[in-house]
């Protein structure tokens, strides 16, 4: 609650200026995601242990747009960090209605719509907040301290913000990681 936050000029909300990583913290992840990290980035630019807020009331309310995370092969990981919001304010994954594509744009995805790659890019940033273009697939519901996980490459957003402030907003932290998908194995 206390880090210093800025408002990144061409993405959704607010983020710390720096990363926080509790001790042991990476261990903990390999061992419940059931996987090797291979690159665990400390500049805050890689958003690797940054903490977000979103708003959905006052003059910083937002829609949370749809996007992929860089690289599109690592794991994004999140955690929810306020108490008593609703269940819909927690992550959804989507499919884009008029191409039926779920992950980030491909090469393959461009020639099969015959579109140039940047174009189908920039199809996505200019539906992102257009709820309309998307078809909802999956959903991750909020619950304090949840902690969710997901390819980095899917579509995916917040489900909705909450609140106007720093008291009462949609407080989460997210890791991204570099991983060897050859070392993955469920923990059942």
């Amino acid at each position: 609650m206390e880090a210093d936050y800025y408002e990144p000029r061409y993405y959704t909300g607010f983020r710390s200026r720096k990363v926080y990583h509790q001790p042991g913290v990476k261990q903990k992840l390999e061992k419940i995601l059931g996987i090797k990290i291979i690159r665990w980035d400390t500049d805050p630019k890689d958003e690797n242990g940054v903490f977000y807020f979103g708003y959905s009331k006052g003059s910083k309310k937002e829609i949370p747009g749809v996007h992929y995370d860089h690289p599109n092969d690592d794991i994004t990981v999140v955690v929810y960090l306020t108490p008593g919001l609703p269940f819909d304010c927690g992550t959804s994954l989507w499919m884009h209605q008029k191409t039926q594509i779920t992950d980030m744009p491909t090469a393959e995805d461009a020639r099969r719509l015959k579109m140039k790659l940047s174009d189908l890019r920039q199809l996505f940033e200019t539906d992102s907040k257009k709820r309309n273009k998307w078809q909802e697939i999956d959903r991750v519901g909020y619950r304090f301290n949840r902690m969710v996980a997901y390819p980095s490459g899917a579509m995916h957003s917040a489900t909705s913000h909450y609140g106007e402030s720093i008291s009462d907003g949609r407080h989460y932290q997210t890791f991204r990681i570099g991983v060897d998908w050859s070392t993955f194995r469920m923990n059942l």
